[in-house]
């Protein structure tokens, strides 16, 4: 599976991971994160439906960067907002103590970031935070991230994000 844009690749690429295996991923998780880009506001409202609904069933601490509290505040849902900048440098730290207070993250799941910036984010945590793994959601492949969906239309991308939810349990 190739990056949506052919000229950001890497040496160590992300593995194209199936729902049944990001869904087992997300369940051995002790401490996940789930990151929700500004591209929220723009896609189908299905789409975030889906995103909230995978963190509520495991109870995943959300992250609204870019705007995406909009979108969120709209379905109900109250998320900690920072900007992902600001969360990629405190995630580098392994001594932060996350959100709630129960340390770092072990795993930091991805949706809705621009991919442009989302790349770059992922890179450093790839290169500068091996304590943590990354898991993109997102309906392109993400090469700098260590697990990704591959690239696909949103009719797929909903069907992929619904049998991750059926394998959560």
């Amino acid at each position: 599976m190739s990056a949506w844009n052919s000229a950001l690749l890497c040496a160590n690429p992300a593995s194209v991971w199936p729902p049944e295996m990001a869904a087992l991923t997300i369940k051995q998780s002790k401490n996940p994160l789930f990151v929700m880009g500004s591209l929220l506001n723009n896609i189908p409202e299905e789409i975030a439906e889906k995103s909230l609904e995978i963190a509520k069933k495991r109870n995943i601490t959300v992250v609204a960067t870019g705007g995406s509290s909009l979108t969120l505040s709209k379905m109900n849902y109250k998320s900690r907002v920072i900007g992902i900048v600001e969360l990629i440098n405190n995630l580098k730290n392994p001594e932060w103590k996350g959100f709630d207070a129960k340390g770092n993250y072990d795993l930091i799941c991805f949706i809705g970031v621009p991919y442009y910036i989302g790349s770059q984010g992922l890179s450093t945590l790839k290169n500068f935070a091996p304590h943590i793994k990354t898991l993109t959601l997102c309906r392109v492949m993400h090469p700098n991230a260590d697990m990704s969906y591959p690239n696909m239309s949103y009719e797929e991308w909903l069907g992929w994000l619904t049998k991750l939810i059926d394998n959560l349990g």
